[in-house]
């Protein structure tokens, strides 16, 4: 099973509308939290939201998580041991206030376990190779010192 979440503020319906379409062609199952897009999905079990043990159940039992490039499921992701692929939103698409997702996923894409894509070719590229997709190993855990000291560093002079 895949997962799929869209996050609870925006809309991401450019990835919804990605993985319908691919779910259409694969005989996976797709589950997806879509929050309040516009576009209703036809291949893909689909909730505008969940509660929050169903959403970490699901990201347990999922062989992927694909998400929006939010921190919080990334680190959700790393938790549960679930490889994540991480979408941006484009601000020139109007799917957010600004491209911070954009500039996030260069050193997200660094994190073990983290795939990062910013175009459609991109997403299937990754989901067409799931099997090669691993997750962050059990001895690099969330809170690990060097990915702390990582994330400091960009918040602090936006350069890793």
């Amino acid at each position: 099973m895949i997962f799929v979440a869209v996050g609870t503020q925006f809309p991401f319906d450019r990835l919804i509308q990605y993985m319908d379409e691919w779910a259409a062609n694969n005989d996976e199952k797709v589950i997806a939290q879509i929050s309040e897009g516009n576009y209703k999905p036809q291949h893909i079990e689909w909730h505008a939201f969940l509660d929050g043990e169903q959403y970490n159940k699901n990201i347990r039992e999922a062989s992927v998580f694909v998400s929006h490039a939010g921190m919080g499921n990334i680190i959700s992701a790393r938790e549960q041991q679930t490889p994540i692929i991480v979408m941006n939103r484009q601000f020139k698409l109007g799917e957010h206030r600004n491209d911070h997702q954009a500039d996030g996923i260069k050193w997200m894409g660094k994190l073990e376990g983290v795939y990062t894509a910013s175009t459609k070719e991109q997403l299937l590229e990754h989901l067409n190779n799931i099997d090669r997709l691993k997750a962050a190993s059990a001895d690099n855990p969330v809170g690990s010192p060097a990915l702390t000291q990582y994330l400091a560093d960009f918040i602090n002079t936006g350069k890793t």
